[in-house]
This record gives C-alpha cells, structure tokens and sequence, in this order.
C-alpha cells in the first residue's frame, strides 16, 4: 500500500511538472505573440504617419497647381 502512495505522489508529481512545462510554453508563446503585434501596431502607426504626409503632400500639390493654372490663364491670348 505504501509503495502505491508514493507511485501515485510520483505519478502526480510528474504530471504538475508536465503542467508546469506547458504552462511555460504558453507564456513564452503568448510573450512572443503578444511582441509580434507590438511590432504590427508600430508598423501600422507609421504607416498612418506617412499616409498623413503624403496626404498633406497632395494637397499642397493641389495648391499648387492650381496657382500655376492661375499664372497660366494670364498668358492666354
């Protein structure tokens, strides 16, 4: 009876280790993913920053354009 109390505190011994092993694979994992969005959304962030200048580029463009358009009309014979 005894040698059966102590396999089955080995057996369950074993397993809280292996549960214990899992568990630290699943924080490493969810670290790393949790790392990988953190990149994502500092990539998407920049992407809005360009997106803004160009936006702000395109329409200073436009201003522009049409100040030369003015220019132009005025040469017109």
């Amino acid at each position: 009876m005894t040698k059966d109390i102590a396999r089955n505190v080995a057996e369950a011994s074993l397993g809280v280790q292996d549960a214990n092993k899992r568990v630290t694979e699943t924080s490493l994992a969810t670290a790393e993913i949790a790392k990988e969005i953190a990149g994502v959304d500092h990539a998407a962030g920049q992407m809005a920053e360009g997106s803004e200048q160009v936006n702000a580029s395109a329409t200073e463009l436009s201003k522009v354009a049409e100040q030369l358009q003015t220019t132009v009309q005025r040469f017109t014979v």
